[in-house]
């Protein structure tokens, strides 16, 4: 029995994982379309937007900000179980196999920000697999929950104390300043976000790949320090509630715990359903974080997205897995399941289609799309990426970038072409 590793054959791969893969895939696209064609700051929702653009903020975030990166986190520490239990099984080493795959997978998401698009989110995902393989991979499914349950409740904590700390300081003596000079704190950073802001509009729209690209330095290093450690303690829960899954055999053993799928989706799927209703009725944004005083009505909002987003999107899980046991369910689902397998590809395929639309080395669309003409373009995307993933498959192993992730992972060059193909 060889004892290296390598990539999972094709009819070694779990199916339903593939389609949860390539449905994340979908969900994730949705969320970024409105950041591929405007400044993370921008405000989605002003006073000129069309009624189309609030029913698409209302249905986007009801159904799927913060619901799929949470979604796709739970496979990637669902994969990191599956890849575990494999080197396991070979009596392969595993650790420093999957510590190679971090780091190509950080230099990608470097890549990626920098020379692409500034909401990469790869090189969180490679910082944030460390920790789960150096802390959390040999740990009981007993002790990953309790974990996950803190690590969601550290971002509400957050904005609780920050709550807190702003309505303590409003209290104080008006001759102390204190509240005034808070205020003046934060009009000062509004005023330097809006002036960002105009003036990505400018660059993004209008400026050449050498220009664009030094903004999107500044940009993309200003996002990670601010909005990815932000996100990192709700991708590393989602991570070790993938693990757990893993650990339970949720995935290895379907049958067994179709139980298990059914009660998970009774009670998260109403529970996610409600309090997400409430993140869209008041029309919370994610980046209204960056300019605006924290105050309780914000602290309600974030602990309802970051809760019910987890409810929410484990009912996905649970629905899709329950929907592929029937052989109606299988026929609408396969069309995921190729996309779900060449997932990194078709990730990065939304940064280059989407700014070579947006950018001034492009057609110069930026500051020209909003949320519900995003939705269809992100749409539109996607149903041409089914196709193609299915035509791609069927003549090669990987999708290209995932080829070249496991040629540096392995450390030795993959076969690229199905084994039909070579055969003939």
């Amino acid at each position: 029995m060889s004892t290296s590793l390598a990539p999972v054959a094709p009819r070694e791969r779990i199916d339903v994982i593939d389609m949860l893969r390539g449905f994340a895939i979908f969900g994730i696209l949705v969320v970024n379309t409105f950041y591929f064609f405007n400044p993370w700051y921008a405000p989605q929702l002003t006073e000129a937007s069309s009624a189309a653009d609030e029913v698409a903020h209302f249905v986007i975030y009801f159904f799927f900000v913060s619901k799929f990166y949470t979604l796709f986190s739970f496979l990637f520490g669902l994969g990191m179980f599956i890849q575990m239990s494999r080197a396991e099984e070979k009596g392969a080493p595993f650790v420093p196999t999957y510590l190679r795959r971090l780091f190509f997978l950080a230099l990608f998401g470097l890549a990626h920000g920098v020379l692409l698009w500034v909401g990469d989110i790869l090189f969180v995902y490679a910082v944030t697999g460390v920790i789960l393989l150096w802390l959390f991979r040999k740990r009981s499914p007993r002790t990953l929950l309790v974990w996950a349950m803190i690590l969601i409740a550290v971002p509400v904590l957050f904005i609780g104390v920050s709550a807190g700390a702003l309505e303590f300081a409003r209290m104080a003596p008006p001759e102390s300043g204190v509240y005034e000079q808070i205020e003046a704190e934060f009009a000062v950073s509004a005023a330097q976000l809006e002036a960002d802001t105009a003036e990505d509009y400018v660059i993004y729209g209008t400026g050449n790949f050498f220009e664009v690209t030094a903004e999107r330095w500044r940009d993309f290093s200003g996002l990670l320090m601010v909005v990815g450690w932000f996100m990192l303690p709700s991708v590393l829960a989602m991570f070790l509630i993938g693990l757990r899954a893993g650990k339970r055999g949720w995935f290895t053993n379907q049958d067994e715990h179709r139980t298990t799928f059914r009660r998970l989706l009774m009670w998260a799927l109403p529970l996610g359903l409600v309090m997400n209703f409430y993140v869209a009725i008041t029309g919370f944004s994610q980046n209204q974080l960056g300019v605006e005083l924290f105050g309780w009505e914000t602290a309600l909002q974030v602990a309802a997205l970051n809760i019910g987003s987890v409810l929410l999107s484990m009912s996905y899980v649970a629905g899709i897995v329950l929907l592929s046991q029937t052989e109606r369910g299988q026929r609408v689902l396969a069309p995921l399941a190729p996309v779900g397998r060449m997932a990194l590809s078709n990730y990065l395929m939304h940064s280059i289609v989407m700014t070579t639309l947006a950018y001034g080395y492009g057609f110069g669309l930026f500051g020209q799309v909003g949320l519900a003409l995003g939705f269809v373009l992100a749409v539109v995307l996607y149903a041409v990426q089914i196709p193609l993933s299915r035509w791609w498959l069927s003549r090669f192993r990987f999708g290209p970038f995932e080829w070249i992730w496991r040629t540096l992972t392995y450390m030795r060059l993959q076969p690229m072409k199905t084994k039909e193909k070579l055969a003939a």
